[in-house]
């Protein structure tokens, strides 16, 4: 709704002024003359410009995960409360938490009273709702189930979330360890180390090569970090470069799928992902064959998604999903008997939400495994790297010591 302040003139003649909401100019002015009132002027009062580090620090475009969460959940609730749309999502802009969260759902409301279905308003906008996202509600709004698909919906991106915030949570103390151990080396390199070159020199000792390549990195640590930055900067950009070619990375897709101990934990997580979607969308109402494109896109390995778009080549021919799947995919075998048990039942969705449960389940293991596995395997490298520099400055010290006995 934008504000309008109006000047106008009523049935008898006389002058009035005042401001209305509108979803625009022509709809003020239609409200006015329902009011019996003949304007001649109206101006829209556009709201205080904000301030650019607000519109571009807290109102950026790329919405948070968690942010789209609730935004999602909460207007699940509203509409299965029987709230209307249009007030539901003045509720959200009302309530919002977020500001960034505040303003898209002013906008949709905007949208929508304008005419536009909530899904084609939210298409506008892919860089916050992506393609699963909007096919979902899509096929809500034909089929009347708008508060079911949300629910679908919260649910779906709850559970991403949940995994997300847990391999965060996973990588906290490995970080820790890492800074808190980068700033032990500083203090070796950058404190101990130079304070016992003078006891070379007094005693007229050479310096171990160990401490003099560290003198010399703390003399020319700007040299040695702008060509560190610049290594970094021409490795990403050559990375960058290469990974554009969608047949180089296809080869390492692929490539990533033979690996001994990553292949298992890379093609679990492509199934829970693809599973996830798809039952979410055929519990939605969305048709196999659109479903199953769309939760395609949601595939990151490219080898993988290749073979489910070529089995959904084959679902047009008429082939059973779980059979399409088997000829064309590497997808876990017990993944595809489950799809297959689900539609031969007559409960694909149901079943499709149960692989992807099981998979979830089995990644969140692997990745607990590797982070339990790689916690003291990082404590040891940082105690090998921590005590040789130790021992480097105490056998220099020693040696001292035993040039001053003589």
């Amino acid at each position: 709704m934008a504000s309008f302040q109006y000047r106008a003139y009523d049935a008898s003649g006389q002058f009035a002024q005042g401001s209305l909401e509108a979803v625009s100019e022509d709809a003020a002015s239609e409200a006015l003359w329902a009011q019996g009132l003949t304007p001649f002027q109206l101006e829209s009062r556009e709201p205080t410009a904000k301030p650019w580090w607000q519109r571009e620090v807290f109102g950026g475009r790329r919405a948070l995960r968690s942010d789209l969460a609730a935004f999602t959940t909460e207007l699940a609730t509203f509409i299965g409360a029987e709230i209307a749309l249009d007030d539901a999502l003045r509720l959200l802009s009302d309530q919002a938490t977020s500001t960034a969260m505040g303003e898209l759902a002013a906008q949709l409301r905007k949208d929508v009273l304008n005419g536009a279905t909530l899904s084609d308003a939210m298409q506008k906008r892919p860089h916050i709702f992506s393609a699963d996202y909007i096919s979902v509600v899509r096929a809500g709004e034909i089929g009347g189930t708008l508060g079911q698909v949300f629910e679908e919906l919260a649910g779906l991106l709850e559970r991403r979330l949940e995994v997300h915030s847990k391999v965060q949570s996973a990588l906290v103390y490995p970080a820790i360890l890492i800074g808190l151990s980068s700033i032990s080396l500083a203090i070796i390199v950058g404190v101990l180390v130079p304070s016992i070159a003078p006891v070379f020199a007094g005693g007229g000792r050479p310096l171990p090569a160990t401490i003099q390549f560290f003198l010399a990195l703390q003399a020319r640590w700007v040299e040695a970090l702008i060509g560190l930055i610049a290594t970094l900067a021409l490795g990403a950009g050559t990375v960058s470069v290469a990974l554009r070619r969608p047949g180089l990375r296809m080869l390492i897709d692929r490539s990533k799928l033979e690996a001994p101990v990553l292949a298992g934990f890379l093609l679990a997580q492509e199934t829970a992902r693809f599973a996830r979607t798809l039952g979410t969308l055929l519990r939605a109402g969305v048709p196999l064959l659109r479903a199953a494109t769309t939760a395609c896109d949601v595939v990151v390995n490219r080898h993988v998604a290749a073979g489910i778009a070529r089995a959904i080549g084959q679902l047009q021919e008429g082939a059973s999903l779980h059979r399409a799947l088997a000829s064309e995919t590497t997808l876990p075998a017990v993944a595809l008997r489950m799809i297959a048990v689900g539609e031969e039942a007559g409960k694909l969705d149901r079943m499709l939400l149960a692989v992807a449960s099981k998979f979830e389940q089995q990644t969140q293991r692997s990745i607990d495994r590797f982070m339990t596995a790689l916690t003291p395997l990082l404590t040891m490298t940082i105690a090998l790297l921590v005590g040789g520099l130790i021992m480097v400055v105490m056998n220099a010290i020693l040696s001292v010591n035993e040039l001053a006995g003589r």
